[in-house]
């Protein structure tokens, strides 16, 4: 059956978008800078400017701030912060839970605010924290930053609960602006410390840290900045792809007829859940299949394409009748509402061998074998349970290090993962890449099926299987943010999506929204720069 897979139209990106470093790619970045000639305080100066510049952006009536500073290299530009805030003439309060000794270039901030702001001294004790938070329009956090890789204890913790407390007591809620990273969120695996403060913005510098991305860190981190203060990282064997969406097709040709757009068999939908395999069949259509094939249980398939009687729906009882069905088609979906019985082993053990490119999803990965995907042109695309069921695990370990997560099951399977949450990893051999996009208006039953139709329908038009992940993905995310901006994030039924993807696919709207921005580079002297210290 000869399909051509249809052209792919990406869209211009900020180079600096879309990659993602690790800790330690970022570290030897900038050590390689200070070896170069780049001033370490100067730098500092730069990160810290930029922060106030995006703190003034966001909130231009804010007069009095509370800078929660640290000890290390973080704790200095907070003291940066603070010297602006002064100079700009709000009023300012350093909160720590000791006298912080400050070294290296945190130790020159600490001097050029000593001399700007003679009176100024960092408040520990507990009234003088409680007022200033009380009275504050916004607070800064530059507690740690990507150095710390251990969990927040004993009197760091103490200062964050008071501070937690006492803007809960808050009738209304300051703003909070993270100073590179919220602190307690790990730089390079996401994870976050149940003490980290949640921030309204975050402004991270030099380059995006892959923690940042995807995960819990996505709502720890609030709109996330970047501020490369000139100086930003070359890709590295570390860096992830970021996915930012905006693809579409290029329009389809005169003289084009649906065999060239690919034949999709659904084999979904046990006893009860119809619902399932219609979704996943309906979302295969609006990708742009040519014919959709359904193969579900015989008790309702007169029924399921009732309303959309452009599916081609078969009750199947035996492996006979599903590969006879396979036959047909270019690309298969199997798992959605597929259940755990009889009959849905018999569906799965007649597609496991099946050549056709395969998505496998919900009930079906609870039926794979050790290397039922391997070298198989197979998608996976699991949620953090069914990860921590394929990794026997628990959601705790899989949203620790959701990067390492997908690697895993992508090595173990021999296939292309998709992980999906917030920030949707994608995995496939050595390539791994994170969707920037969504909404949490996709958190509701049946949008994974949803997915899954969308990624057998790209596979099915002959898409490579990296960029039907891609393109699956970030169509059905972008989708979410449109419904969202449209009607809110509540309520929203997976069904939803339907008309806002063909819009979308079309490029007939675009979300508003963006994942990331570029901040203020701050400071006059390019040259200038920033230290790092154990940040």
């Amino acid at each position: 059956m000869s399909t051509t897979a249809p052209q792919l139209i990406r869209p211009v990106v900020d180079p600096a978008l879309v990659r993602a470093w690790s800790v330690e790619s970022i570290q030897a970045h900038e050590q390689a800078l200070f070896a170069g000639g780049v001033d370490a305080y100067g730098l500092m100066d730069r990160a810290g400017g930029a922060a106030f510049a995006e703190l003034r952006r966001r909130w231009p009536g804010a007069a009095r701030l509370a800078i929660l500073i640290g000890p290390g290299q973080n704790g200095g530009d907070g003291l940066v912060i603070a010297r602006l805030a002064q100079q700009a003439g709000l009023t300012v309060d350093l909160l720590s839970w000791g006298h912080p000794t400050f070294r290296d270039s945190a130790a020159h901030a600490w001097a050029a605010l000593s001399t700007a702001v003679p009176a100024i001294e960092v408040q520990t004790e507990s009234a003088a924290i409680d007022e200033a938070l009380r009275a504050a329009d916004v607070v800064v956090d530059a507690l740690f930053g990507i150095g710390l890789a251990r969990a927040i204890e004993g009197e760091a913790a103490d200062f964050l609960r008071r501070v937690d407390a006492m803007l809960s007591f808050r009738a209304e809620r300051p703003g909070v602006i993270a100073v590179d990273l919220p602190s307690g969120v790990d730089a390079n695996t996401g994870a976050v410390d149940p003490l980290t403060l949640t921030a309204d913005c975050t402004v991270t510098f030099l380059g995006i840290k892959r923690g940042l991305t995807t995960g819990p860190a996505v709502a720890a981190c609030g709109e996330r900045v970047l501020a490369d203060l000139g100086y930003p990282p070359e890709a590295d064997e570390t860096s992830i792809e970021l996915l930012h969406g905006g693809l579409r097709f290029a329009p389809r040709a005169r003289d084009g007829h649906k065999g060239r757009f690919g034949t999709v068999l659904v084999a979904a939908g046990n006893r009860g859940m119809p619902g399932a395999a219609r979704l996943a069949a309906e979302a295969a259509l609006r990708a742009g299949a040519g014919k959709v094939i359904v193969a579900t249980h015989p008790d309702h398939a007169a029924t399921l394409n009732i309303g959309r009687p452009e599916l081609i729906v078969h009750g199947v009882e035996t492996a006979h009748d599903v590969l006879r069905l396979a036959s047909l088609a270019t690309s298969v979906v199997v798992g959605p509402g597929l259940g755990r019985d009889a009959w849905a082993v018999t569906v799965w053990r007649a597609l496991r061998d099946c050549p056709l490119p395969l998505v496998v999803d919900a009930d079906a990965l609870c039926l794979l074998g050790p290397n039922s995907l391997r070298e198989r042109g197979a998608v996976v695309t699991p949620h953090p349970g069914e990860a921590a069921m394929l990794l026997e695990c628990d959601t705790v370990a899989i949203n620790a290090d959701r990067l390492g997560v997908a690697r895993s099951i992508a090595e173990r399977l021999g296939c292309g993962v998709v992980l999906k949450g917030a920030g949707s990893v994608l995995a496939d051999g050595d390539r791994v890449a994170v969707c920037q996009r969504g909404s949490a208006a996709l958190a509701t039953a049946g949008t994974g099926d949803v997915l899954a139709g969308l990624l057998g329908a790209l596979l099915g038009m002959g898409l490579p299987r990296f960029a039907a992940m891609e393109f699956g993905v970030c169509l059905h995310a972008e989708a979410g943010e449109l419904e969202a901006e449209a009607r809110g994030d509540w309520g929203m039924a997976a069904s939803d999506l339907f008309g806002v993807i063909r819009a979308r696919l079309n490029g007939q709207v675009e979300p508003v929204g963006t994942c990331w921005r570029r901040g203020c580079a701050s400071g006059d002297d390019s040259s200038r720069g920033r230290g790092h210290d154990g940040r």
